[in-house]
């Protein structure tokens, strides 16, 4: 689930669990009670899917997921790299050969919040470009050891 952190994700099962648990005793002794109702079946399915929206955010918030991009692109020039700089990103740039001549290939490491911009900006300047991501299991060094701080507790 989190990469690390086995006992926060424990603790919110945990939670989680016992919410889970109590409400659906409550509804079913309300449902044996009063005879089944609609709105007591649809208010807890309700709350299930409220619960599950919120582990989902706990987990997004409490993770830093950080990623290896890597853009693979026919561009010659600099103007992906140049404006990822610009933007933020550290890149290690280096040229490579395929099939169809000369690329360059562009790696990239981000965290999951900014994906989505990097990708954007890749694709506005080479829509033809290759991109790939993955997920880092662990990190040591480079430009990333600077901002450790801001990348996992800020």
């Amino acid at each position: 689930m989190m990469k690390g952190k086995k006992a926060v994700v424990v603790l919110i099962n945990f939670i989680e669990t016992a919410g889970g648990v109590t409400a659906g005793i409550l509804v079913i002794s309300s449902a044996v009670k009063s005879g089944v109702n609609f709105f007591v079946i649809l208010f807890y399915a309700l709350g299930s899917a409220l619960g599950l929206f919120l582990a989902i955010t706990i987990t997004k918030i409490l993770s830093k997921n950080l990623f290896s991009v890597s853009i693979i692109t026919r561009r010659t020039g600099t103007a992906i790299e140049d404006l990822l700089r610009e933007k933020g990103f550290g890149v290690t740039c280096h040229e490579g050969s395929g099939r169809e001549g000369n690329v360059k290939v562009l790696n990239i490491v981000c965290r999951e919040s900014d994906l989505a911009a990097l990708i954007g900006i890749a694709s506005d300047i080479d829509k033809g470009a290759m991109i790939t991501k993955h997920l880092i299991e662990g990190l040591s060094g480079g430009f990333l050891l600077n901002i450790r701080n801001r990348l996992f507790w800020g």
